[in-house]
């Protein structure tokens, strides 16, 4: 019996200071990415599809790097609160690398079953920092996983394999964002420096090992015929006895110039409904020494419809500031497709492998629900690899790339109206009114109207050693 042995490894890379749009809530580098999927006995089926593990024949251990660099460009348009019209505002381009790491244990019993251990630490969502053209809807916005995961594959038949996994996810959540306390109240003038206050929140689970922190992922694959693999996998949503996640913390508040006084510091708790999914890929032997790859994936991203923010402390009633916020997405269930082809793996018969995939995703945002937080339209994918088997040594070195073209949006009638704070207070604060159902789903801000352009880049360097 062979074993195999990984080192838990991060990715250091540094970011650019102005940092770009919110990202997919899954890793683009794996599932899409080349050499990767839910008949493909890579690492990264511990946690995307954990039966395909035991498709494998060598024992290994597994590095990666990965890094998501996003490309967004907003011309943002501004509101005049008496006529309701656009006029042009200030452009804002952003760009960001958001790293990522992973390191995995895969192991074959024989043919008995496969065991499979992975660390990882993913980047979630990310969008631009410091643009005061962009502040009421966000000043910053990082979301980060930390994760552990135990695999195990076994054959139900010769053409039947079951696989299932469990992971420990421990998330990090930063939100800044700028506050219009007039706005708040029901009056103008709009996007008045003396009436912004700004809201820090910095908040992360607290508990290394919790039933609120486990995902469970099941999968199976079968041979339908020679060469021909169908697999499916169920990604549930973290938490084994609950529909939320609640992360506590900290918050920061620096107080309008107009009502004065120095920073306001309190507790904080961010609710969040995290997404479930599904992953499938059909895997078929063509000529020419091809394997034919079609995958799909689904997420449920209706239930994140907004980041649900509450403060609480006797320094925060003080000033004001509101125990509960909402600060929306408008997420949609979003469905990715892809095909593509890869050499199959000769082993040491030859020392190259490449492969590549097109693909599309349905949007994951309402045209009219774009904001700087959420740009997600309909998008075109394209992914290529290469892999070299280093001569005299059992190591594997891939590399994979992937661009996802987003194409411009043109926001000109959007969801968020600050006009609708002003009549949900003229109404008596009337909920049962458009308005004030609006501002209670925390849509009565700065407009987000304005066009929005996207690219984004993924890239995976593995290292893997075989035995």
């Amino acid at each position: 019996m062979s074993r195999a042995f990984c080192i838990a490894v991060s990715c250091a890379l540094a970011a650019h200071a102005a940092n770009a749009d919110a990202q997919p809530r899954t890793d683009p580098t794996a599932g899409r990415a080349v050499f990767t999927g839910a008949t493909t006995p890579n690492a990264t089926s511990i946690e995307l599809n954990p039966a395909a593990l035991d498709l494998g024949k060598n024992d290994e251990g597994y590095v990666a790097v990965t890094g998501v660099i996003d490309q967004l460009a907003i011309h943002t348009r501004t509101l005049d609160l008496m006529s309701g019209t656009l006029s042009p505002g200030p452009d804002v381009s952003t760009t960001t690398l958001a790293p990522g790491g992973m390191a995995a244990y895969v192991w074959h019993i024989q043919r008995i079953a496969t065991l499979g251990f992975d660390l990882a630490s993913v980047p979630v969502a990310a969008a631009p920092s410091g643009m005061a053209a962009l502040q009421y809807h966000e000043l910053a916005l990082r979301e980060r996983t930390y994760s552990g995961a135990i695999a195990a594959s076994v054959r139900i038949s010769d053409d039947i394999l079951f696989g299932a996994s469990i992971s420990d996810n421990l998330r990090h959540l930063h939100l800044r964002y700028a506050r219009d306390v007039a706005l708040a109240q029901g009056h103008g003038p709009l996007a008045d420096p003396q009436n912004t206050e700004i809201v820090d929140v910095d908040v992360h689970q607290t508990s290394l090992f919790s039933s609120e922190n486990l995902r469970v992922n099941l999968g199976l694959v079968v041979q339908v015929v020679k060469d021909v693999f169908v697999g499916v996998a169920y990604h549930t949503v973290p938490g084994v006895d609950s529909v939320t996640n609640a992360y506590t913390g900290n918050m920061v508040v620096q107080p309008a110039p107009a009502g004065g006084g120095g920073l306001a510091r309190g507790g904080a708790e961010v609710i969040v409904s995290e997404p479930a999914s599904v992953d499938g890929e059909i895997r078929a032997r063509l000529p020419a020494q091809l394997d034919l790859h079609v995958g799909v994936r689904w997420e449920d991203l209706s239930r994140f419809t907004a980041y649900d923010v509450r403060g609480y402390g006797t320094a925060l009633t003080e000033i004001g500031e509101p125990e509960w916020t909402l600060r929306p997405l408008g997420y949609h269930d979003p469905v990715a497709v892809w095909a593509g082809v890869e050499q199959i793996d000769l082993g040491d018969v030859t020392p190259w492998r490449f492969g590549a995939r097109i693909g599309a995703q349905k949007s994951a945002v309402p045209d009219a629900a774009t904001s700087p937080l959420a740009v997600a339209p309909l998008s075109f994918t394209a992914d290529v690899g290469v892999q070299l088997r280093v001569p005299y040594v059992p190591w594997v070195v891939q590399l994979t790339y992937g661009v996802q073209y987003f194409p411009t949006v043109h926001v000109a009638n959007s969801v968020f109206d600050p006009r609708d704070a002003i009549d949900c207070a003229a109404s008596g604060y009337d909920y049962s009114t458009q308005a004030c159902a609006s501002t209670r789903n925390g849509y009565a801000i700065d407009t987000a109207a304005g066009d929005y352009s996207r690219w984004e880049h993924a890239i995976r360097i593995s290292l893997r050693y075989e035995h």
